[in-house]
């Protein structure tokens, strides 16, 4: 089961097939654990279990909406002893999306919101203040509180399209 980010409606260049540049991913999401690391106040076991990776539709195919531009899936790692599973995320990027945007500030914000969002998720799941295999009814009702929280993790720091970003996201949530 996957979480998804529903698409932005902005304007996208169907004809351009960029990718993603990977300092571009490396800043979003070492600022977005930072950020939220920050917010939450994890200490050093908290962010070791913090496990994810990113993969593009450029890498895998996974059947989720089309107009979606991220989503999270989930993995359990198995380990011999119970006390020892860890989950492991991946973030799913439609990268084939993304990497249209034109404006780098406007995707590096982007980008920044993205991680910050699927990784407050991820320390949800941890925490158990949520459950990843929520009934259908109830994921809107966290998608919502997420963003409340992502915006409050953002809300304060000053980058540059970060304001126009958390704009549409409100609208969206809204």
């Amino acid at each position: 089961m996957a979480w998804v980010i529903p698409g932005w409606g902005g304007s996208l260049k169907a004809e351009d097939s960029r990718r993603l540049e990977k300092a571009l991913l490396g800043e979003a999401s070492s600022l977005a654990e930072e950020l939220v690391v920050d917010f939450f106040r994890l200490g050093s076991r908290g962010c070791r279990a913090l496990q994810y990776e990113v993969v593009t539709d450029q890498e895998i195919f996974l059947p989720i909406p089309a107009d979606s531009l991220a989503a999270l899936l989930k993995a359990e790692v198995a380990a011999l002893l119970p006390h020892r599973r860890r989950d492991f995320y991946f973030i799913f990027l439609r990268e084939s999306r993304l990497a249209k945007l034109e404006e780098r500030d406007f995707l590096h914000a982007l980008l920044l919101y993205i991680f910050t969002h699927e990784l407050i998720h991820m320390v949800r799941f941890m925490q158990f203040a949520a459950c990843f295999w929520m009934v259908p009814h109830k994921r809107w009702e966290e998608e919502r509180l997420v963003h409340t929280l992502c915006r409050e993790v953002l809300g304060r720091l000053k980058f540059p399209r970060l304001d126009e970003v958390l704009k549409a996201f409100n609208d969206l949530y809204q």
